[in-house]
C-alpha cells in the first residue's frame, strides 16, 4: 500500500485543542470532507474561531482556504431560547456540518448546542464549475437563522434581499447533518430541547429551496414516551440512502447522562423521509403528522438496557446488497458491529476490532479508526485486513471524518483530521 497512500496539509490554522479549559474536540462534523465534480471540499473551525472552507482539485491539487470572517464563536452573546446552557463554548457539540447539493451550492451549518440556527450557503452554485471560481469569502452568503432563500445576486457584504419572508426562525438546534441523494438533499436537526427531551426533524432541499421550513411540519420523531420520566430523544447512528431507500438507525437516551442510552432502533423511508416504516415494513410515522416514538411498534430491533456500556455515537453504512451496518459500543462498552439482513430483517451483532467510521465500496466494507484502516467482507465482518495504519499522531486532536463521495469518483477515499493546528488529509486507495 506504499503507493496507495498520500498525505496533504490543508492548512495550519485549525482551532487549537486547548483553546478553552475543557479540551474538547472541535472538528470535524458531518460531511466535513467530501468530493463533488472532481474537487474536494473541507470545512472546519479555525484558530480565529471562524469557519474555514477549503478546496482542491483531485487527485493532488493544492489546497485553497478561505476563512469566513463575519461570524466568530464566542462564549457570550444571545444564543437563543437555550440561554446560558446553549452557549456550549468548549463542549465540542458545535462542529461544522457541510452539504453540497446537486445544483452545486455549498451549505454550512455550525455552532449549535440548543442554539438558534446558524446556516449559510454559497451565493452561487460554485461547485458546478469550480475552475471558473476565484476562491474567497464573498462566495458565501450571510448567516441565517431560518431556511428561507437569500437573493443570490447579492453577496454577503451588501444589503441582501430575503426572497422568501415566510421561513420562521429555528430555535434550540443541535446536531445538524446534511445527506444528499440524487437531485435532493436532507437536513437533519434535533430541535425543541436537550438530551433526553428533544425531537427530530427533516428538511428537504430541491430546486433551490427548502421544504418544509418550519418546526411542526418537519418533525418525524417525538420525545414523548410511556417509560422513564416521560421523555427521551433519538441519537442517530446514521441516515443513509441506498437504492432510493433512506435508512435510519439510532439509540434512545433518557437524560444527559450517556449511561441512560438504550435500544438499537431502525426505520426506513422510500419517499425521501416523508413516510417511515418499521423493521417489518409497517407504516409508523408521517413527517409533520404522526411521529416515531419509543413506544412505536417494531422500531426496536435489539433490546439493550440502560446502565451498561452502550451509548450514542457510532457510524452507519448500507452496502450494495442493502445490508445495514452499524458500528457502535455494545452492552459491555466494547466496539460492536450490528448488521441487518435485507431479506429477513433479522439483526445480528458481533465484536469489532475498534470504533471508528464505516465505508462501503465495490463489494467491501471498510472501518477507519484514528490509527488503522481495515477492510472486511460485508457479508461476514469477522476477519479484517489492515490496509494502512499509523494515523494517530496526525489525528489525535480531533474526530476524524471520511470522504464518502470520493470512492465513486476515482476509487480512493480521504480522511481528514487535526494535530495541534495542522489540518491534514490522508488519501487511501481502496483495494
Amino acid at each position: 500500500m506504499a503507493n496507495g497512500i498520500q498525505r496533504s496539509l490543508v492548512s495550519e490554522n485549525g482551532m487549537p485543542f486547548d483553546i478553552v479549559d475543557r479540551h474538547s474536540q472541535w472538528n470535524f462534523g458531518p460531511g466535513a470532507l467530501q468530493t463533488f465534480n472532481g474537487w474536494q471540499y473541507a470545512a472546519y473551525w479555525d484558530d480565529a474561531k471562524q469557519v474555514s472552507v477549503a478546496r482542491r482539485k483531485l487527485p493532488d491539487g493544492p489546497w485553497a482556504v478561505v476563512s469566513l470572517s463575519d461570524y466568530q464563536r464566542t462564549s457570550t452573546g444571545d444564543r437563543g431560547k437555550g440561554g446560558v446552557i446553549s452557549r456550549g463554548f468548549g463542549d465540542g457539540h458545535e462542529k461544522v456540518a457541510m452539504g453540497i447539493s446537486s445544483d452545486g451550492y455549498i451549505h454550512l451549518s455550525f455552532d449549535h448546542h440548543l442554539s438558534t440556527l446558524r446556516y449559510r450557503r454559497s451565493i452561487q452554485p460554485i461547485a458546478k464549475a469550480p475552475e471558473r471560481v476565484v476562491w474567497n469569502e464573498k462566495l458565501f452568503g450571510i448567516v441565517q437563522n431560518h431556511l428561507g432563500i437569500i437573493d443570490s445576486r447579492s453577496h454577503r457584504n451588501d444589503a441582501q434581499k430575503i426572497v422568501d419572508q415566510t421561513a420562521p426562525k429555528l430555535e434550540s438546534v443541535t446536531y445538524p447533518s446534511f445527506v444528499s441523494h440524487g437531485n435532493s438533499m436532507l437536513l437533519y436537526l434535533r430541535l425543541g430541547g436537550g438530551s433526553g427531551s428533544a425531537n427530530s426533524h427533516l428538511f428537504h432541499y430541491s430546486g433551490g429551496s427548502w421544504s418544509p421550513r418550519d418546526e411542526p411540519s418537519s418533525q418525524f420523531i417525538d420525545q414523548r414516551w410511556s417509560g422513564g420520566d416521560g421523555t427521551v430523544n433519538a441519537y442517530p447512528f446514521g441516515l443513509v440512502f441506498q437504492h432510493g431507500r433512506c435508512h435510519l438507525t439510532w439509540c434512545w437516551r433518557d437524560n444527559p447522562d450517556h449511561r441512560t442510552s438504550h435500544d438499537l432502533c431502525y426505520a426506513y423511508s422510500d419517499d425521501g423521509g416523508v413516510h417511515w416504516r418499521n423493521n417489518d415494513g409497517s407504516l409508523v410515522a408521517t413527517r409533520g403528522l404522526e411521529f416515531i416514538t419509543a413506544d412505536s411498534t417494531g422500531i426496536t430491533v435489539m433490546k439493550i438496557p440502560p446502565g451498561h456500556g452502550y451509548r450514542n455515537g457510532g457510524s452507519m453504512v448500507v452496502d450494495e446488497e442493502s445490508r445495514v451496518h452499524v458500528l457502535a459500543r455494545g452492552p459491555n462498552g466494547g466496539p460492536t458491529f450490528y448488521q441487518r439482513d435485507p431479506q429477513t430483517g433479522d439483526w445480528t451483532r458481533m465484536q469489532a476490532p475498534q470504533l471508528g467510521k464505516l465505508l462501503t465500496y465495490n463489494g467491501n466494507l471498510y472501518l477507519v479508526s484514528n490509527d488503522t484502516f481495515y477492510r472486511t467482507n460485508p457479508a461476514d465482518p469477522t476477519k479484517f485486513k489492515v490496509l494502512a495504519s499509523g494515523f494517530e499522531s496526525t489525528f489525535e486532536d480531533s474526530k476524524l471524518s471520511l470522504d464518502l463521495q470520493r470512492p465513486s469518483h476515482d476509487g480512493w477515499t480521504s480522511i481528514i483530521g487535526q494535530k495541534d493546528k495542522n489540518i491534514t488529509v490522508i488519501d487511501v486507495k481502496l483495494e
